[in-house]
């Protein structure tokens, strides 16, 4: 009622009913909460990342080559051009994870240009960086690049592997916690999964057959975008 006594034009004619009240109580309390705090969880996921991929890489190089093996031991003379190109692999998966992750002020995330910019450019970037190495080899690098497969299939595994337990792990961190724009969120995880599985074979791989690298190093991270576009949506929303 207003104050002379009339109906407000903005008042509600019938009041809802009682069992409304009931059925918002009780899908408020069905709504599983995790008792961890956010900032914890994706401090965790932080932290546990690296050690999965490393742990990845660890078995790969003991199934492959029997003993822990990186592409700096396979005979390839590093140069300055490749540790800065790794140092912008590196650059680029930590950029990617960290928009993904991030909350704001009002708890609503990266912006969706963020997210958009993520789930776009990742892949073409780590491309250009990949495509571009310069590496020097002598003649044991010449054989174990030889012995690698021209289409990049033990990469495509490798970061098949890294790119799964990493997207899992992200979208358990932020289950039920993007109120909105949660298919752009999705994109941007799958594509932060798809950086940290490009970033393991990096390190692993010394091939630098353009098929190979595509296939194998690329190819991956463009899947994983499209995979965190179209599977994690149900579980990011509340």
């Amino acid at each position: 009622m207003s104050d002379r006594g009339m109906p407000s034009r903005f008042e509600a004619d019938v009041s809802p009913p009682a069992e409304l009240f009931s059925r918002v109580r009780s899908a408020v309390a069905a709504t599983p909460v995790s008792k961890t705090p956010m900032r914890v969880r994706i401090a965790v996921a932080l932290a546990v990342t690296p050690l999965v991929t490393a742990s990845v890489l660890g078995i790969a190089s003991h199934v492959v080559y029997q003993r822990p093996m990186l592409r700096v031991a396979m005979g390839t003379r590093p140069t300055f051009e490749f540790f800065a190109v790794l140092l912008f692999v590196i650059g680029l998966t930590l950029s990617a994870t960290l928009v993904a992750f991030r909350r704001g002020e009002l708890g609503l995330g990266s912006g969706a240009l963020a997210l958009s910019l993520v789930a776009l450019l990742v892949a073409p970037i780590y491309a250009a960086l990949a495509v571009m190495i310069p590496l020097e080899t002598t003649a044991d690098a010449v054989a174990a690049l030889a012995a690698l497969s021209p289409w990049g299939l033990r990469c495509l595994v490798i970061a098949a592997v890294v790119g799964v337990l990493v997207l899992v792990a992200f979208t358990a961190t932020l289950r039920h916690s993007a109120p909105v724009a949660v298919r752009l969120r999705g994109a941007a995880l799958g594509a932060a999964a798809g950086a940290w599985a490009g970033l393991a074979v990096f390190v692993f791989c010394p091939a630098t057959e353009v098929p190979h690298l595509l296939v194998g190093h690329v190819l991956p991270i463009a899947a994983f975008t499209l995979l965190g576009l179209a599977a994690t949506p149900r579980m990011l929303r509340p």
